[in-house]
């Protein structure tokens, strides 16, 4: 008995990983294709002038909040003779079930043109309102610079800033609004890093 279980039990880990070995690079495909249509979306107040151009990557000052990867990708928007802004990811790592990937685009004055949550473990009903299909919480952020607020005023309303957050989740507001403050104050502080030719 002791011995079939433990071939049935062999045999299932083996199915399990064959199965996700053989998923995996759709599974990447589907998050990749998710991202890109975000990252359209996003744009698309300066996509009606300009087009998305490659990729850059950018190595970071050693003061680099963590809320950026290092280096870091951002994706430029441009016409032919000038930059119109920018795309690029940011994580706030403080989420209440874990890190919460976000995109942010900027215009060239560095102001937000949207943010996004592309990928979170957030509670449902109660955090993932990042998402703008669940609520429109996000598009507070839109039209803001960081020196539009006293960096106080880049918190949520419990901490005594700006931002609401949601009834019984304000770990999640939190954790978007701190990660989007470190990084518009530290951008404002290096405004290369979205040149797409320094």
């Amino acid at each position: 008995m002791t011995i079939r279980l433990t071939l049935f039990g062999l045999i299932t880990s083996l199915f399990v990983g064959l199965v996700y070995v053989m998923t995996k690079p759709a599974i990447i495909e589907a998050k990749e294709q998710a991202r890109q249509e975000k990252l359209y979306l996003l744009a698309a107040p300066l996509l009606a002038n300009g087009r998305i151009a490659s990729p850059v990557q950018r190595e970071l000052p050693d003061d680099a909040p963590a809320s950026l990867e290092h280096p870091l990708s951002i994706t430029p928007i441009v016409t032919d003779a000038e930059q119109l802004g920018v795309v690029l990811p940011i994580t706030a790592l403080r989420g209440y079930s874990g890190p919460i990937q976000l995109l942010l685009a900027l215009d060239q004055q560095q102001r937000i043109v949207g943010v996004r949550a592309i990928e979170h473990r957030e509670t449902p009903g109660l955090g993932d309102r990042i998402e703008t299909r669940k609520s429109n919480w996000m598009l507070a952020f839109n039209g803001l610079r960081y020196d539009d607020l006293a960096p106080d005023d880049w918190a949520v309303q419990n901490d005594g800033g700006q931002f609401d957050s949601f009834t019984g989740a304000t770990i999640t507001p939190r954790a978007v609004v701190d990660a989007l403050k470190e990084t518009l104050a530290y951008l404002a502080r290096h405004p290369v890093i979205l040149e797409a030719n320094p």
